[in-house]
C-alpha cells in the first residue's frame, strides 16, 4: 500500500504539474496558429509573384494598325463561313415528317402519326423563331456600326452598303477560303469627338441584315397566328401566304404553293400584247423579255412596265394597277428592289461568282430575280439537274446585267 500524502505536499505537487488536457489544448492551439501563419505567408508570396508576373508581362504583339478581330454573335464579333453565303439560320430549317401509312393501318397508328406530325411542325416553328432571334442579335453590332436603328427593323439601303463593300479578291474567292467580316469599333479621338464606327460588308453579312429585318417585321402577326391557331398554324399559314410568315418559318408546301403562283404571275406579266403564249420558262427569250421590262420601267418610266415588273419580281399579286397606285406605291417599291438586285449582283461577282454559292442560295437568288420555275421538277428534272439549270440561269443573268450596265 503506498503511503498517502499529506495535505500541504499534495497541493505543492498539483501546482507544479498542470493537467495533461490543458497542456494538449495549448499545444494544438499553438500548432494551428503556426499553420495559419505559414499558409498566409505562402499565399502572400504567390500573390506577390503573380502580380509581379502580371506587371512584367510583355505587351501583346498586336499593333494598333493590325486588323481587329472578326465579329461574333456571342460578343462583338461573328465569324461567317464565306463572304458570299449567309448563315444557314437565315433560311428555313429542315422539316422531317413521318412517312405515310398504308390504307389498312389501324386507327391507333394513324393517331400516332398525326401526333408525330404535330410535333414535327412544332419543332420546326420553334427552330424558326429561335433563328429569327439569333439572327437579330447577330445583326445588332452591324446595325450599330452602319448607323441603322437598332430596334427598328429597317433594311439597309444601297447607299449605306455600297461604300463598305468587300473588295473582290479572285484568288482567295476561287479557293473559297474561310473569310471573316471585319468590324472596327468606335475609337475616341478627343473629349469632344469620336471616330465613327466603320464596317466592311460582304454578301453574307448584307443578307444577314436584310433577312433579319424582313423576319422581324413579320414576327408580330405570325406570333398572334401561332397563339390563336395552335396546331392549325400550318393550315392558316398556307391560306395567308408569305405576307405574315418569317422566312425561317416557311414550310416546304408553303414555298411550293408560292412558287406556283409566281410562275403564273410571271407568265401573265411577260405576255406580249396580242400574244397568247408567254416565253418558255428559263429560256433566253424569257430573260430578254424580263430585262427589257426592267429597262422600260427603270429608264423610260413606263407605268404598264412598272406594274408588270412588280408582278414579275413578286412585289405585287397582279400586273394590272391603276395609274395613281403605280405612281404612289409601286414605282418607288420597284426602284428599291432593283437597287437591291444590282447591289446583290455586284456582291456575287466580288464574292467568287455563282460557283462559290451553295445550292440553296443559288435557288434564292434565281427566284429573287424572277427566275422562279427554272429547273422545276415539273419539267422532268430532279436533283443535280435542277441545280445545274439554276446555276446556268444565274450566270446568264449576271453576264447580261453587267453588259447592260
Amino acid at each position: 500500500m503506498p503511503a498517502t500524502l499529506s495535505g500541504p505536499r499534495a497541493r505543492v505537487l498539483l501546482l507544479r504539474s498542470p493537467p495533461t488536457s490543458l497542456t494538449s489544448l495549448n499545444l494544438l492551439r499553438h500548432h494551428h496558429h503556426h499553420h495559419q501563419q505559414k499558409q498566409l505567408n505562402k499565399h502572400h508570396f504567390s500573390t506577390t509573384s503573380t502580380a509581379l508576373k502580371t506587371h512584367t508581362r510583355r505587351p501583346s504583339p498586336q499593333s494598333a494598325n493590325s486588323p481587329p478581330p472578326s465579329l461574333s454573335s456571342t460578343a462583338t464579333t461573328t465569324t461567317f463561313p464565306t463572304d458570299i453565303n449567309p448563315p444557314p439560320s437565315t433560311r428555313p430549317a429542315d422539316l422531317s415528317l413521318p412517312s405515310a401509312l398504308a390504307p389498312s393501318a389501324s386507327p391507333a397508328d394513324k393517331l400516332k402519326r398525326y401526333i408525330a406530325i404535330g410535333r414535327a411542325y412544332a419543332s420546326f416553328y420553334k427552330t424558326g423563331l429561335k433563328n429569327v432571334y439569333h439572327n437579330y442579335r447577330a445583326a445588332l453590332p452591324l446595325r450599330r456600326a452602319l448607323g441603322l436603328p437598332a430596334y427598328l427593323p429597317t433594311s439597309p439601303s444601297a447607299a449605306v452598303i455600297r461604300p463598305r463593300m468587300v473588295t473582290g479578291n479572285s484568288s482567295a474567292n476561287n479557293k473559297t477560303a474561310a473569310a471573316t467580316t471585319t468590324m472596327k469599333s468606335a475609337t475616341a479621338i478627343s473629349d469632344s469627338s469620336n471616330k465613327a464606327a466603320e464596317a466592311v460588308i460582304s454578301r453574307s453579312t448584307f443578307h444577314l441584315l436584310h433577312r433579319s429585318a424582313y423576319d422581324i417585321r413579320r414576327m408580330i402577326p405570325f406570333t398572334l397566328i401561332l397563339i390563336v391557331c395552335g396546331e392549325m398554324t400550318p393550315l392558316a399559314v398556307l391560306a395567308l401566304g408569305n405576307a405574315v410568315t418569317p422566312r425561317t418559318c416557311r414550310v416546304p408546301k408553303q414555298l411550293e404553293k408560292e412558287r406556283g403562283k409566281r410562275v403564273q404571275r410571271k407568265k401573265m406579266a411577260l405576255l406580249a400584247p396580242g400574244s397568247v403564249t408567254p416565253p418558255e420558262v428559263g429560256s433566253d427569250a424569257e430573260m430578254s423579255a424580263m430585262l427589257e421590262l426592267v429597262r422600260r420601267s427603270a429608264v423610260d418610266g413606263d407605268k404598264d412596265a412598272v406594274g408588270r415588273a412588280c408582278a414579275l419580281f413578286g412585289l405585287a399579286k397582279s400586273h394590272q394597277h391603276p395609274a395613281w397606285a403605280v405612281q404612289l406605291v409601286y414605282r418607288a417599291r420597284l426602284q428599291r428592289y432593283l437597287d437591291y438586285l444590282e447591289l446583290d449582283d455586284e456582291m456575287i461577282r466580288r464574292g467568287g461568282g455563282v460557283q462559290a454559292m451553295e445550292a440553296a442560295e443559288v435557288r434564292c437568288a434565281v427566284e429573287e430575280r424572277g427566275g422562279v420555275g427554272v429547273g422545276s421538277p415539273d419539267l422532268g428534272k430532279d436533283g443535280w439537274q435542277v441545280e445545274r439549270e439554276e446555276r446556268r440561269w444565274l450566270e446568264k443573268w449576271l453576264q447580261r446585267r453587267e453588259k447592260r450596265n
